[in-house]
């Protein structure tokens, strides 16, 4: 009879010990769902960073590039070749021609 008693304070200990184990766990799975959130944003934030971050050089280039074609643009020389080129224009006295193609 000392075995079963033994065995019922045994799961009277249990019983007791289940809320305290309940709360620990709970416990750690907060605390782990808590650092895993903050790591979690640092990650995309940083990924978003760096895509930001070459979108910041690939703009940087494109306006060097714009800056470059405007200085360009803002000679006489450059005016009058594509004034001559996209728009047939001529000074006066100055015959245009253009060259088709045959038929064939």
């Amino acid at each position: 009879m000392a075995k079963a008693t033994n065995k019922s304070s045994d799961l009277d200990r249990i019983k007791r010990a289940l809320p305290v184990l309940g709360a620990l766990v709970g416990s750690i799975t907060l605390v782990v769902g808590l650092a895993i959130l903050p790591a979690r944003t640092y990650l995309s934030q940083r990924s978003s960073q760096t895509e930001a971050q070459t979108r910041l050089e690939r703009l940087k280039t494109e306006v060097d590039q714009l800056d470059a074609r405007l200085e360009m643009l803002s000679t006489d020389s450059e005016v009058e070749r594509l004034a001559r080129k996209n728009f047939d224009l001529v000074y006066p006295g100055e015959e245009s021609y253009r060259i088709l193609p045959t038929s064939d």
